[in-house]
């Protein structure tokens, strides 16, 4: 890749260009009335559709939502070394950050009775591929502010690269008070902000958005190295999360396929579901089972041994027995020991 081109394509810019690229992103980053009371509407929009678990409402959400432009700020900021923009856009970043936040913990703390759906928990375990889509956005949205004619993608990289729905997860879960999900809600934004501005520095640097290496101070240099540096500690953290996600749904598969089929053999009993767990640094497997019977605790002692043969690891079974009862016009096939009115 040369320097004055990416992929064949030159995008380096002349001065006229790059002034109003920099008028651009200035006025995007800045901290004002309009952009704190579109981010407030964000907020609420997407602290509602995380509640309602509607995908449709939490992308209404990112379309009005104005996290993205100080990001951009930060980015030409870093590739111009121009402090006082990177000091503005960081400034207004984190104000729109904290005000997003703070809706979304009081849209959950008006709401501690709506269980938690999977929208918000998606948004809990990030990994890798969420780090990758937001350098991609980053990247997206540097072209975006330097080329002509493709202003209206900016839309699709506000979705790709989500900033509110995170930051109004965090505010919600903390209100529900769980600061553990809470936590991985924010890494997720952090993961996000971190790449997208990476990625649109490198587009505004090959695009001459940058100063002489002799005029760089280490003021510059500092923020610069910082930002790689977080790139590089989330993609690492990131990347075993991915892989232990991984290795925890192969797992996964391999003890629901071998309970599959042992199960089967107990008279009227049918394998439902397994979930994994750690606990005091052992691997717990939840399971539950549809039987005429509660199994026993040898049964369940021959189900683990099996288990632990096949996976070759060690997994420490807990089986609940949902009691049912199979019947015809003749009677039971399947004779429940405790009546299905019966159970608490």
């Amino acid at each position: 890749m040369g320097e004055r081109s990416i992929w064949g394509l030159d995008i380096r810019r002349n001065e006229s260009q790059r002034t109003e690229t920099r008028e651009a992103v200035a006025s995007g980053a800045a901290l004002t009335v309009p952009y704190l009371t579109m981010n407030a509407a964000a907020a609420l929009i997407a602290s509602f559709g995380l509640l309602q678990n509607s995908p449709a409402v939490i992308i209404g959400a990112m379309l009005i939502a104005m996290l993205y432009g100080p990001i951009v700020g930060v980015a030409l900021g870093l590739a111009e070394a121009s402090l006082p923009l990177l000091a503005r856009s960081l400034v207004s970043e984190i104000a729109g950050a904290a005000w997003v936040w703070a809706i979304g913990y009081a849209v959950g703390a008006a709401s501690r009775q709506i269980p938690i759906g999977s929208e918000v928990l998606s948004r809990t375990s990030p990994n890798i591929l969420d780090l990758l889509i937001a350098l991609a956005g980053g990247v997206a949205g540097g072209f975006t502010y330097i080329w002509t004619g493709l202003s209206g993608v900016i839309v699709g990289v506000a979705i790709a690269t989500a900033l509110v729905p995170p930051l109004a997860s965090c505010g919600i879960l903390l209100a529900h008070h769980l600061p553990g999900l809470a936590v991985g809600a924010f890494l997720l934004f952090l993961s996000n902000f971190t790449a997208i501005a990476v990625g649109a520095m490198i587009i505004f640097w090959l695009a001459g958005h940058r100063h002489a290496a002799s005029n760089l101070s280490q003021k510059v240099l500092i923020p610069r190295a910082i930002s790689l540096v977080l790139l590089a500690v989330l993609g690492t953290h990131l990347t075993r999360t991915l892989n232990r996600t991984i290795a925890q749904s192969a797992l996964e598969g391999i003890i629901r396929k071998t309970l599959s089929y042992e199960v089967a053999k107990l008279p009227g009993a049918r394998f439902v579901t397994v979930t994994l767990a750690q606990r005091d640094g052992a691997t717990v497997a939840w399971v539950v089972v549809r039987t005429p019977q509660p199994l026993s605790p040898e049964q369940v002692g021959q189900l683990n041994d099996m288990v632990n043969r096949t996976t070759g690891t060690a997994v420490l079974l807990h089986v609940r027995s949902v009691i049912t009862a199979e019947t015809s016009p003749q009677g039971y096939i399947y004779e429940p020991m405790f009546q299905p009115s019966d159970e608490p």
